[in-house]
């Protein structure tokens, strides 16, 4: 609730060697993408781990250098991509993935810790009635990497809690976790994903977005909107497009004003898609050096409203933090805004994050809260008034009266 953004990093995957023999063995394709066909998918021999330059401290860097505070890192399923004890044994479904003395979770767990970040662990639900040892291959897991979130997908959809022994495997969770109030797990585990994806938190710690679409109001229970750089982040919130670090910068202020956070996913290969995922990254991080205090911390306004227009009708978030509101308009108004349901104190201080002014001039009028625009300041060389390339953030203290419409 803290940290507002974290990475979510798809591990190389198997080759096509590795899932041949798996297959041959089990007579399945492994249980990672059910909707593909039983020959081998093309577009993953860019992502297996011997097409990609395995580069961990880079990979935490860049979730760093983007104003991540976390980062979940994908555990493969039938395949592991990290050593256990149900690894090429007989009856066991579960083979080694890469060199035996590679462990891909340890090594970005150390590189993500190194940085001062939070580890989470991603993993597809398998059912344990038809593959028991899964079960042990995640509680290993917990053991090994003290994970700090778990999130699940998969087989979850497919049955009850209690036939995919949900209740057990949290329980694990929680009481094998050494920091045991500082750990959190995916709501709906056993249940059919529809029933809450995207709506509320029923159960659990934090529940998903996904495909559901942008919401208007604050969520009832914290959530984390998971959304793709390589596909889908091709508009913002409302609608529009600024390009995809805008994009995303906007989806993150959104989920914030309303009860939530960001989460977004990247495959490591093929290279031109890193490539672009990485610029987009690097531009968030560029917009949180000068903003992130209207984003890290800070909780939705609940006795005013997480979203408005200026009277220019320019879309407005709300976020808060003490005593203070900040409002992050998506574009840039020249003029300054106006707020037309905004009513600040006498004596209140407006400043704008990025600009170095100690206050704006404002006003109260009868269209709203109106604010001058940052002057250009020649006192030591001329400095721009315009403090970032994406949405802007106004800091008003005390937090002001919301009117209703």
């Amino acid at each position: 609730m803290d940290a507002k953004l974290g990475l979510f990093i798809y591990a190389p995957g198997f080759t096509e060697k590795e899932w041949e023999a798996h297959h041959k063995l089990h007579g399945h394709k492994p249980n990672v993408a059910p909707h593909v066909s039983s020959h081998w998918p093309e577009h993953w021999t860019a992502r297996a781990w011997d097409r990609i330059p395995w580069d961990p401290e880079g990979f935490a860097q860049l979730a760093f250098d983007a104003g991540c505070r976390y980062v979940v890192f994908a555990r493969t399923s039938f395949i592991l991509n990290h050593p256990s004890m149900y690894n090429d044994v007989e009856g066991s479904a579960f083979m080694r993935m890469g060199p035996k003395d590679r462990d891909y979770i340890g090594d970005m767990a150390r590189a993500v810790r190194a940085r001062g970040m939070r580890f989470g662990i991603y993993t597809n639900y398998i059912h344990p009635k038809e593959h028991p040892q899964w079960i042990e291959t995640v509680k290993e897991a917990i053991d090994m990497y003290q994970p700090s979130t778990l999130w699940f997908d998969g087989d979850k959809m497919r049955d009850t809690a209690d036939n995919m022994r949900s209740k057990e495997l949290l329980a694990y969770y929680y009481n094998h976790s050494e920091k045991q109030k500082d750990v959190a797990a995916e709501d709906a585990l056993g249940s059919y994903k529809s029933a809450t994806w995207g709506r509320k938190l029923h159960h659990g710690d934090w529940y998903r977005k996904e495909e559901s679409p942008p919401h208007d109001e604050i969520s009832d229970g914290y959530y984390i909107r998971y959304r793709e750089l390589f596909y889908g982040v091709d508009s913002t919130p409302t609608r529009e497009s600024g390009g995809l670090a805008n994009n995303v910068i906007e989806w993150l202020i959104d989920c914030t004003a309303k009860g939530g956070g960001l989460e977004p996913a990247i495959f490591l290969g093929p290279p031109d898609h890193f490539a672009l995922e990485k610029r987009a990254l690097l531009g968030m991080g560029d917009w949180l050096r000068v903003n992130g205090e209207a984003i890290y911390g800070t909780r939705p306004w609940v006795d005013g409203s997480p979203q408005d227009f200026t009277a220019a009708g320019t879309h407005v978030r709300y976020t808060t933090k003490d005593d203070s509101l900040y409002a992050i308009l998506m574009k840039w108004e020249s003029t300054g805004p106006t707020f037309p349901r905004l009513v600040a104190e006498e004596g209140a201080t407006v400043r704008m994050l990025g600009v170095p002014m100690d206050r704006l001039e404002w006003k109260q009028s009868e269209a709203g809260l109106v604010v001058s625009p940052p002057l250009q300041d020649m006192s030591n060389g001329k400095k721009p008034n315009v403090p970032c390339d994406h949405a802007f953030v106004y800091k008003i203290t005390p937090r002001p009266t919301w009117i209703e419409p």
